[in-house]
Formats: structure tokens, C-alpha cells, sequence
């Protein structure tokens, strides 16, 4: 060659720092280099692609991906491999199918490891190692890179070995630090956002992460979509088989959304639609041809995005630092385009972060337009028509969308102002029944009384009512167990017992329960204690009184903040004899129930008594549950005993099996057995 040829013609080539340059810039994070190696296993025809990650040395981890795939020759590593920049859509077949445009893919193994091996071989050939090593002294150096073939490989899938064809690449030293705890639930959920897993057909991602040594033996799993439907308000759909395949599950399905300050939550059911929107023509004036832009896919908007009461609506609903499911994704041939279109539309109206969405526009990546993705392929150029049409359709999509949204919150509105006025109604109602209450506890006369009663209700009930409004009620309906620890078997008992029925912990305040923390009270703790939980509640107090009771200046610092804070009516006493009952909680004989260990339960007497205690505490609870438009627990059927002569006649009583085994539990184990002897009940 002439010094005048070699003048004319000047190639480009490639140094270790242009390559560590591109290989480094590429990708925003470790899991879209992943989905970069992914999609090239699905571009070389594979049916299954496996992602294994070993992380139990975050810094040293280990990443393998492989395929069974058509593999490559040594001449296709040569030729077509180690090109960087090549379109392989102008040699392939099936060009309309392949992910892949610009020939950097490969470039993704570069970005997580400076030392990877490609393991390769075709249905009729052996398997080709090449190993590229990349040490730091070369990551500024001229020379030219080269990836070496070497004779063996040691992978931890060796079952990829026995593959007829396939391509593995694994990746040494990959550090992962900056990760966190990566759980194969998170990064399935990533991983299903980079391709559209229900338009992979038969083809399979399987994943499989390993954090500790006993994972080692653990199964991959497939990598598949869930989107969490159920908690939707209304779904759009913009093709067929998706407007069928959602329909068909999710139409009709109720979701809830909490209305503040009640348990009553607003209930609503998932909407599905199928767009009319008419495709768009694009036409190529250079090349004389009109395109058609299908769109595909659906776009939905939540009902709530509050991590605790969207799990409800639906398990799937996954939020966290490392996985945000809010996001409108854009796919072209399956692969992830635009990991969210939102900011594009730039919509700014309430609601709009409700949104989530998966919509199929190929035309945004024909064959026959230009290139605009990005070199990551994780964004699109916004200025290009065809994104610009995207962007005026789906605004109307995501308008319509926080349009429904918005009737539903102003539904909610309209219900919350119902229930405020019920709640609103059932405090003031419990407002004057305790005037009632104090009244009656007044040392008066029958008549007296009647007439006092009658000039609370013309007069002061209605002043009092205008001087109560809303938040100043107090909404809030506890028991509080108060009893030396010496007895607690008993309390025992009552506690969970309510709690079997239904009572929430949170409205019984028992501290010696086996439940909860056992700590040494202060008086400054106690009387904080006191506060919260019977002054500044509507509380019904259940003493039980004992010699221990009496002896114990907690208990009666309890007592006594009781007597000044509560009318007579207000709390429950049981106790071991009458002389264990202070004095000052001297209250009606109906509010009072004789109790020991040994008591039999099984009298009339006793068995009734109890009933009214526990029916006592539930009427009280069930006061705060109408209050907050929440469900009421049942109470205990209450029916006299037979008298002895009916009983002698073989004639049952009606008492509750649940009575019996919680106080054969907690109290006294030989209740069940004497009341089964009897044939009152029937032993489980």
C-alpha cells in the first residue's frame, strides 16, 4: 500500500479506555446491565434465560446469565461478538422480533465486572470459553482490548455444560454493595418492568439469588408480572387480548380506601374499559410508505398508594427504596423503552402519581425510522414526532383517569360526612346518658330525680350539646383491667376471652397480660398511664379486688383516680368477699360478681353473672364501634339456667362452650371436664 492510500483511508479502533468509557456510562444501575445480558439470551432464540446471583460476599459477587439459546461459533464470537456497534437486525431473519439494534448490549457485562468469561457453542460444535479481563492498569492504556481463549470454565450452573447450545456469561467480582438487601421478590419485580414477561410466549426468565449457604440448594424461580389490579379504580385498555384477559379477572372487584377517623372504609369496584382510540398514520415521505402505530397495553390508576392499605386491596402491590411500581413504562418489541412516561406528559393535577401503567408502542423502534432511543434503551428522544403523538394521546388517557379518581374522592367526602354526622350522634347520645348516669348517682328522691332528669334534657343537654363539637368528643372506648398481679388468672381469663370475640388490643389496656412488656411502674409512669387511659378516654373500669388489691398502692392509686374521674356506673367490680372492695367503690349489686379460682361457674348464679360482666365491657366497646362506623362485636346469649327440678328432668342449660374452655384454660381445668360429664357441653 501506497503512503498515499494509507493518507486516505483512517480507521477507528477501539482502546481499553474507549471501551471502559462506554462500558461504564451505559447503564444508570446494575439490574439494566442485567436486562441488557437478558435480552441478548432472548435474541439468540433461547426459551429459558437464567439470572443467578451469588451476594454472600456483596463486594465479590458472582452474577452468571445463560441461556439455551442457538449459541455462537468461534468465527460468530469473532466476527460478530467483539463488534461493537453492529445492527443485527440487518442479518437476522426474524428482524421484527429482535431486541437488540445497536450492538452495545454486550457492553453490559463490562459495566458489572472488569473480569467476565463468554461461554458459548452451537448445536454441532464444542464450547468456546474467551475470557476478557480488564485489570485496573489498563483502564487508561491505548492498547487495543482482546478477549483470550481459554480452556475451561467453572460455573456454578453446571448444568449449562450438558446444553446442546447456548451462551453463558459469567461475571467475577461484581460489587453489589451499594445494593442493599436485594430479595428475589424485588428484583423480580425489577426485572418484569424491563420486559413484558405476558408477550414472552413460551420464552422463560427463572432467577435466583443467593444471600446465605443454605440458598445454594434452592430452585430458580420464574420472573413473572403482578400488578397489583385489585387495587385499581378504573383500567384502560387499548387492545383485545388484554381488555379480555383483565375483564375477565378483575372486573367488578371491590377495593377499599380508609376514611379518616373511622374504620368504616369507602368501598369501590375496579372499572375496565376498552379505548376507541383510532391507530395513528405515520408517513415516511422519503420512503413513500404509511405506518401504523398500534397501541397496546393498559393504563390504570390506584385507588390508594399507601403501602399498608394497598397490600390490602392487593398482596402484589410492592413499594420500597429499591422498587417504585408508580411509573407509566413504554415498550417496543417487549423490551422496556421509557421506564416512565409521566414526567413526559408533565402532568401536575392531584392524583397524577396514582398512575401506573403498561403500554406497547413498536413504532417508537420500526425498522423503518430512525433510531431514537437512547444508548441504554432505557429512554426515548422527546422531540421526535412519534413520542410527541404518544404524549398527546396518553394525556387525554392519564386526564380521564384522575377524573375517576376524583369522583372517588369526592364520594369518600360525601360518606365521611354521613358517618361524621352517625358518630356525631351516638357521642352526644352517650353524652347525655351519662348526664342520665350522674343524676341517678344524685341522693334524691324518685321524684326529684325524674324532674332533674327531665330539665337535663330540655335544658342543659342542648347547651352542653352546642358547646361539643366534632374532635371534642371524646371517640375513643377502652376497658381498663385493674387487679394486683397476684391476680391475673381471672383477668386472664376476661382479656382473652374479649379478645376471641373480637376486641382489639388496643381497646383494653391490661398490663399484666402475657403479651405484652412487663416493666416496674413509677408513680410519674402511673399517673401518666391513669391519664391516657382513664381520664382522657371514655373508659369502663373492671376492678378486680382482692387482700393483694387492697394491699397494693398502685392498685389504689387506680382505684382512686377511678372514683374521681368515673360515676358508679361506669366500672365493673369482681372480688374474693365483700371486705375486699374498697369503700370508696361501693357501687349497685348488679355491678358487682363474687369470683375465686375454685368458683363454680356452673351455677346459674355465677355463670349468669358472668355473662353480664363480659356483656358489660361489650355494650361499652360496641359504644366507640357505632362511633367509628365499625363492626360490633357480638354479645354473649343470656338465658336463666333451669331450675333444679327441670334439671333433674334431663333439661340443659345454654351456656357458651367458649365461656367454659377459656375459664377451664386460664382459671380452673376441671370445668370442661364437669361440664362435659354433665352433657352441657361437647369436648373438642
Amino acid at each position: 500500500m501506497s503512503t498515499e492510500e494509507i493518507d486516505n483511508t483512517i480507521e477507528f479502533t477501539f482502546s481499553y479506555l474507549a471501551l471502559g468509557l462506554l462500558g461504564k456510562n451505559l447503564y444508570s444501575n446494575a439490574w439494566a446491565a442485567l436486562s441488557e445480558l437478558v435480552a441478548n439470551s432472548l435474541d439468540a432464540k433461547a426459551n429459558n434465560v437464567y439470572v443467578y446471583i451469588d451476594m454472600r460476599q456483596k463486594k465479590q459477587s458472582i452474577i452468571e446469565v445463560f441461556d439455551d439459546g442457538i449459541g455462537m461459533s468461534k468465527v460468530e464470537m469473532k466476527n460478530n461478538y467483539i463488534q461493537v456497534g453492529r445492527n443485527r437486525r440487518l442479518t437476522q431473519d426474524d428482524a421484527d422480533s429482535v431486541m437488540g439494534r445497536k450492538g452495545i448490549g454486550k457492553l453490559a457485562a463490562l459495566y458489572l465486572s472488569n473480569h467476565y468469561y463468554v461461554a458459548s457453542k452451537k448445536s454441532d460444535s464444542e464450547l468456546n470459553i474467551y475470557e476478557m479481563h480488564f485489570p485496573k492498569d489498563k483502564q487508561n492504556d491505548n492498547e487495543k482490548p482482546k478477549m483470550n481463549l481459554v480452556t475451561e470454565i467453572s460455573p456454578n450452573n453446571i448444568d449449562f455444560l450438558n446444553y446442546p447450545s447456548g451462551t453463558m456469561i459469567r461475571m467475577e467480582n461484581v460489587d453489589l454493595t451499594g445494593y442493599g438487601e436485594v430479595s428475589n421478590s424485588t428484583l423480580n419485580n425489577i426485572l418484569s418492568d424491563f420486559f413484558s414477561v405476558t408477550n414472552l410466549g413460551n420464552k422463560k426468565i427463572q432467577l435466583k439469588i443467593v444471600t446465605k449457604e443454605e440458598e445454594i440448594s434452592e430452585d430458580f424461580k420464574e420472573v413473572k408480572k403482578e400488578v397489583p389490579f385489585k387495587n385499581m379504580v378504573q383500567i384502560i385498555c387499548f387492545d383485545d387480548d388484554t381488555y379480555n384477559r383483565l375483564n375477565q379477572i378483575y372486573s367488578g372487584n371491590v377495593y377499599k380506601v380508609p376514611i379518616r377517623n373511622h374504620e368504616e372504609p369507602y368501598t369501590g369496584s375496579v372499572e375496565i374499559t376498552k379505548s376507541s382510540k383510532e391507530p395513528t398514520k405515520f408517513k415516511i415521505a422519503e420512503k413513500e410508505i404509511v405506518k401504523t402505530a398500534n397501541l397496546t397495553g393498559w393504563v390504570g390508576i390506584h385507588s390508594t398508594i399507601d403501602q399498608k392499605d394497598a397490600v390490602e386491596n392487593d398482596k402484589s402491590f410492592k413499594k420500597s427504596k429499591l422498587y417504585n411500581p408508580l411509573s407509566l413504562r413504554v415498550y417496543v418489541r417487549n423490551k422496556l423503552a421509557i421506564s416512565n412516561f409521566l414526567p413526559v406528559i408533565k402532568n401536575t393535577q392531584i392524583y397524577a402519581n396514582y398512575i401506573e401503567g403498561e403500554i406497547g408502542y413498536n413504532i417508537l423502534d420500526d425498522n423503518d425510522f430512525d433510531d431514537i432511543a437512547t444508548t441504554s434503551r432505557q429512554n426515548m428522544d422527546e422531540n421526535d414526532e412519534r413520542v410527541q403523538k404518544l404524549k398527546q394521546e396518553m394525556s387525554a388517557i392519564i386526564t380521564q383517569l384522575i377524573s375517576s379518581r376524583l369522583k372517588l374522592s369526592n364520594s369518600m367526602k360525601e360518606k365521611k360526612k354521613k358517618l361524621d354526622h352517625k358518630s356525631e350522634s351516638v357521642a352526644k347520645g352517650d353524652v347525655f346518658r351519662n348526664m342520665r348516669k350522674a343524676v341517678d348517682h344524685l341522693k334524691l328522691g324518685q321524684a326529684k330525680k325524674s324532674e332533674v332528669i327531665d330539665e337535663v334534657a330540655e335544658e342543659i343537654y342542648p347547651t352542653v350539646m352546642q358547646s361539643l363539637k366534632g374532635d371534642m368528643l371524646k371517640t375513643d372506648y377502652k376497658i381498663f383491667f385493674s387487679h394486683a398481679s397476684a391476680n391475673s388468672k381471672i383477668i386472664d381469663f376476661f382479656y382473652y376471652l374479649l379478645r376471641e370475640k373480637g376486641v382489639e388490643k388496643s381497646e383494653m389496656f391490661y398490663s399484666s397480660r402475657s403479651d405484652a412488656p412487663q416493666v416496674s411502674p413509677k408513680y410519674d409512669d402511673l399517673e401518666k398511664e391513669i391519664k391516657e387511659n382513664i381520664t382522657n378516654t371514655n373508659t369502663a373500669v373492671f376492678f378486680y379486688t382482692s387482700k393483694a388489691f387492697m394491699e397494693s398502692q398502685y392498685c389504689m392509686f387506680e382505684g382512686g383516680a377511678v372514683w374521681a374521674t368515673r360515676t358508679n356506673q361506669d366500672f365493673f367490680i369482681t372480688f374474693e368477699d365483700f371486705k375486699k372492695i374498697p369503700d370508696y367503690l361501693n357501687i349497685k349489686e348488679e355491678f358487682k360478681l363474687a369470683l375465686k379460682c375454685d368458683t363454680d361457674i356452673l351455677t346459674g348464679a355465677n355463670y349468669l353473672k358472668i355473662v353480664d360482666a363480659l356483656n358489660f365491657m361489650i355494650d361499652h366497646i360496641n359504644t366507640g364501634r357505632k362511633i367509628r362506623s365499625a363492626s360490633l362485636i357480638e354479645k354473649f346469649e343470656r338465658k336463666d339456667f333451669p331450675n333444679e327440678v327441670h334439671l333433674e328432668d334431663g333439661e340443659k342449660p345454654n351456656i357458651d362452650i367458649l365461656i367454659i374452655r377459656f375459664w377451664n384454660s386460664y382459671v380452673n381445668t376441671g370445668v370442661l371436664e364437669e361440664a362435659t360429664k354433665k352433657g352441657w357441653v361437647q369436648r373438642a
